[in-house]
């Protein structure tokens, strides 16, 4: 990013337009009241902080405005950072608001959180993990147990945990933890019976299929049926009439965000503190940025598809069948597409997911439901219940 700083932590928020803010968030909010209307099984929102690459600090907020504008869709949270808060129970008490006020549609999702995070708030990078895991089981007794209770754990001490208003989904929401692949949240989640959602979509093929393995034979070392469902993976789509218009509309807004993305590569101590990132992933990621930053080539489709984490651009035909392998690749029940990738315009994001909705969905549905149930005739259709969700 020159002399501007890196994108995520200190490029100048003097860059940040105001107006084209405010437009972007009602953009976000009509493509999800879309996405409810198209027959989407749900709608996304994340958290990150201090960066143009994400600009919801607070995903909380725009559930909220969601909860209202929408009538059957689920609702998504991917997810908050509870190290970053002073208390998970604000997290909690946020949650249950958002379920009540959507009547029961709320998927809540938790994070660790990025390593710029850490550094920007100036907060102990190294205990990240272990304060995530407490957090987390707090979160967990505090939506299964009456109240009150008291807590003492090693970063929580609390008195009296009885949170007000109850969930009205019971005992809680669905709980998601999102990842970018680290074996020990993998294992996690396999062991506690929580859903995993990988949330990097600069994760590779093969890298994304060993962590669907690693999920599965986790689960079953912990003596628990595979469920389809409680995986699901973030990826970029993109639909339109021909192969030759989507590549044309898409890849140059998507360059756009590859090459903002560059500014990620700053100081290792901002953005692989030590403690965010096991270290053959820090590792792994330090490589590919360097490989990025060295080229070049401005980011396209031959250069997305060298990561081996192309977005699925195309026909309706061409991005089913390549939606459909990938799914039997990772043999999993839920994806959450992203249309909306750099600067791509809101008209074409939305012609998008109408194509999507109403050539694409449904064939894939079908195909990965007769796919899994052939798999796993026993699985049940839990309360994970997010198949297909807009971000």
């Amino acid at each position: 990013m020159g002399d501007t700083g890196i994108a995520w932590g200190t490029l100048p928020n003097s860059e940040c337009d105001p107006a084209l803010q405010a437009s972007n968030y009602n953009d976000y909010l009509d493509q999800a009241v879309l996405a409810d209307e198209l027959g989407f099984d749900g709608v996304t929102v994340n958290e990150h902080h201090q960066t143009p690459m994400g600009t919801m600090p607070s995903p909380n907020m725009m559930a909220a405005a969601l909860s209202q504008r929408t009538k059957r869709c689920r609702i998504a949270i991917f997810g908050n950072a509870l190290p970053l808060r002073s208390t998970p129970l604000v997290s909690l008490e946020e949650y249950s608001m958002i379920d009540l006020m959507s009547k029961g549609r709320l998927e809540a999702g938790f994070v660790v959180g990025g390593g710029p995070e850490y550094y920007n708030f100036a907060l102990e990078p190294t205990t990240s993990r272990d304060r995530f895991a407490e957090g987390l089981a707090l979160v967990r007794r505090a939506w299964s147990e009456p109240g009150p209770f008291r807590w003492d754990g090693k970063y929580y001490q609390l008195d009296c945990v009885n949170p007000w208003p109850r969930p009205m989904q019971q005992p809680h929401p669905p709980i998601w933890v999102c990842g970018v692949g680290s074996p020990s949240t993998l294992e996690m989640c396999a062991r506690e019976d929580l859903g995993y959602m990988g949330v990097n979509i600069n994760t590779g093929h093969a890298d994304f299929m060993g962590q669907c393995e690693f999920f599965r034979t986790s689960a079953e070392k912990y003596g628990r049926e595979y469920d389809p469902a409680k995986v699901g993976w973030l990826a970029h789509a993109y639909v339109a009439d021909s192969d030759e218009q989507a590549a044309e509309e898409f890849f140059p807004h998507a360059a756009y965000q590859m090459t903002l993305g560059r500014g990620f590569s700053g100081p290792n101590k901002a953005f692989f503190p030590p403690g965010s990132l096991p270290p053959d992933k820090v590792a792994a990621w330090e490589r590919q940025v360097r490989h990025e930053v060295q080229s070049e080539v401005v980011p396209g489709e031959d250069e997305m598809a060298a990561s081996g984490n192309l977005p699925i651009v195309g026909t309706p035909e061409t991005v089913t069948e390549r939606l459909i392998d990938r799914l039997k690749d990772y043999k999993i029940g839920n994806v959450a597409m992203a249309f909306q990738m750099g600067t791509l315009p809101h008209e074409q994001a939305t012609r998008s997911m109408r194509l999507f909705a109403e050539q694409v969905m449904p064939v894939v549905r079908r195909e990965i439901d007769q796919y899994l149930d052939g798999l796993y005739p026993n699985r049940t259709q839990s309360e994970f219940t997010l198949r297909s969700a807009a971000k």
